[in-house]
């Protein structure tokens, strides 16, 4: 397997970029449990990575091994639920077909493609962290104990708010499955509802803080993207081929619409087949609390552009695992050498489906390149393919992505200025002057296209130029070592030596790697 690394998306922001969360003392502790730092409540997780850092420091593989080592454990949790479940429900099944049962339903959920992204990405701590205690909380619920289901349950709201989407499965499970009334299984579940609803409020007023947001959609087509939403990720459970990182919003509703409509059709049929009479005991359940589960990320409301996530389907997806393990328990009962077979290529293909995704997470630039050859007209893996091979100082072959990003958003500040870059070090420099002017009228304080800007103008020899463009950045934001810097470089080459070198100075107090070696 390839080293684990820390990745440009989503890692960096939630761990490399601030260190609130680098300790155990009581200042970091209350960070944890008040922030709402990219939007979702999750002290659990916040801990837990805190945790690895005084036990490994920053590094990568151990905070990896961790994501790993949660995953192993839900799994075998899993099998333990099963086997209850299966046990309870199929009383007259021998001990044998329920193992077999409860093992293959743990394998399909834990070995399944979809499970990579949740797992091997550092930032989805808080999926594997919030899988543990809810597979947790459904082990104890089915073996009658109310109230340490209840302090897993809560162990999962507070690792992420999303996961008490489980509850309708529990529900599910006791009222179609373990044929308890309604009207029983509601007053058992009481707590946890009280649980579910304070997890959900902590995370809503993450609303204006985060990145979440109503889809600026009609409100048919929000709800033809949740219900196509329902429909893929079961495809993708089914056949998973083409997984991305990313799977964007389309940029036209209208032009998507039949796409959209076909989706929802398939989740309408499915549904109606599910409710049928023959299918009530296992596949109801199963499909409407899947269903449930991905209501808080189906796209009524949306945290981020993209339209579906492979890792939606971690808790998800449970419902899906123990239907194939019921049958697996089954055709073992009928046919358990076909059973055997069966489960051995299974347990075959999946592990191999499921490392070739994994290596597509080796790096950034692995993983936004898959994801534009899943879909080059998307923008962002463009964009986010083009910063990881600047980063790794491949320039030229950015060129193309950065073009392709700026065609398919001409809103992109970044594009702009680091395409600009790239050409003026060829020696367009109208060109690159064009698209820094560009990205200051979309962004007139940005910091960044300036100080390029300034330093194209100042290559041209015109100094006076430069140094007001390096001016106005340290006026509105004098914090920004590189503008001092190269306004420290110019004061000198205009024989300003005093000013020149309290600018220098200044830049290398703000950025030590700056400072003259």
């Amino acid at each position: 397997a390839p080293p684990a690394r820390f990745l440009a998306w989503d890692d960096a922001a939630n761990l490399l970029d601030h260190d609130r969360w680098r300790g155990l003392s009581w200042e970091h502790v209350r960070w944890m449990w008040t922030s709402r730092h990219y939007g979702p409540w999750q002290p659990l997780s916040w801990l837990s990575w805190a945790v690895d850092y005084s036990l490994w420091g920053l590094n990568p593989q151990a905070f990896r091994g961790v994501n790993v080592a949660l995953h192993a454990a839900t799994s075998g949790l899993f099998v333990c639920a099963c086997r209850r479940l299966f046990s309870l429900a199929l009383p007259r099944a021998t001990r044998a077909d329920v193992l077999f049962a409860a093992v293959a339903a743990a394998a399909f959920f834990a070995l399944h493609p979809l499970r990579v992204e949740s797992v091997v990405w550092i930032t989805e701590r808080r999926d594997v962290l919030s899988g543990f205690f809810a597979v947790l909380s459904i082990w104890a619920w089915l073996a009658g104990r109310r109230y340490s289901s209840l302090v897993a349950f809560i162990g999962a709201a507070l690792s992420k708010g999303t996961s008490v989407a489980v509850l309708p499965f529990v529900f599910a499970i006791d009222v179609s499955v373990l044929r308890r009334s309604a009207r029983e299984s509601l007053s058992r579940l009481i707590a946890h509802a009280v649980v579910a609803a304070g997890a959900a409020y902590m995370n809503m007023r993450g609303f204006s803080t985060g990145d979440l947001h109503a889809l600026d959609l009609p409100v048919l087509d929000r709800i033809l993207v949740a219900a196509s939403g329902c429909a893929f990720y079961l495809a993708k459970t089914v056949l998973p081929a083409g997984l991305s990182p990313y799977y964007a919003l389309p940029l036209s509703v209208a032009e998507a619409r039949p796409r959209l409509i076909a989706g929802a059709a398939c989740a309408a049929l499915i549904t109606a087949a599910c409710l049928s009479r023959g299918a009530r005991r296992w596949a109801a359940p199963a499909w409407l609390s899947y269903l449930a589960a991905l209501a808080p990320v189906s796209g009524l409301l949306q945290n981020g552009r993209q339209a579906a996530a492979d890792r939606y389907t971690y808790l998800a997806c449970l419902p899906f695992a123990v239907v194939v393990g019921a049958a697996a328990g089954r055709l073992h009962a009928k046919r358990p050498r076909a059973a055997l077979c069966f489960f051995a290529v299974s347990v075959l293909a999946l592990p191999a489906m499921t490392y070739r995704q994994y290596n597509f997470w080796r790096d950034d630039a692995t993983l936004w390149a898959r994801a534009v050859a899943i879909e080059p007209e998307s923008y962002l893996p463009r964009s986010n393919l083009a910063a990881a091979l600047l980063a790794n100082g491949a320039r030229d072959a950015a060129v193309p992505h950065l073009k392709a990003a700026i065609r398919l958003e001409p809103r992109d500040v970044e594009a702009r200025v680091n395409l600009g870059s790239i050409l003026e070090e060829r020696g367009e420099a109208d060109e690159a002057e064009r698209l820094y002017r560009q990205a200051l009228s979309l962004r007139p304080g940005d910091s960044a296209a300036a100080v390029d800007f300034a330093g194209l103008r100042a290559r041209a020899g015109d100094l006076a130029d430069a140094r007001r463009l390096l001016e106005s950045v340290i006026a509105r934001d004098p914090g920004f070592a590189p503008a001092r810097f190269n306004l420290g470089v110019i004061l000198l080459r205009a024989g300003r030596k005093s000013e020149g070198m309290a600018q220098l100075r200044e830049a290398a107090r703000l950025d030590p790697a700056l400072a003259p070696r």
